[in-house]
């Protein structure tokens, strides 16, 4: 219910969907060098956040057309 709310908003889910867009590609190159970071925890982070924003963007996109 709550995502069906958001979803009617399709310029807000874009802009979420492009914010996470930037944080997983600023997370790739920043993440790497916390010391004590394991490299898988970091590969995770950066792949929440790509699925994260492919999936807003897919879902404003889809928004918009219907």
């Amino acid at each position: 219910m709550l995502l069906r709310k958001v979803s009617q908003n399709s310029t807000l889910v874009m802009r979420l969907g492009l914010l996470f867009l930037i944080a997983a590609t600023l997370s790739l190159r920043f993440l790497n060098r916390i010391p004590h970071m394991p490299e898988n925890l970091a590969d995770g982070l950066s792949g929440v956040f790509y699925g994260l924003a492919i999936g807003l963007l897919l879902l404003s996109l889809r928004s918009r057309r219907g």
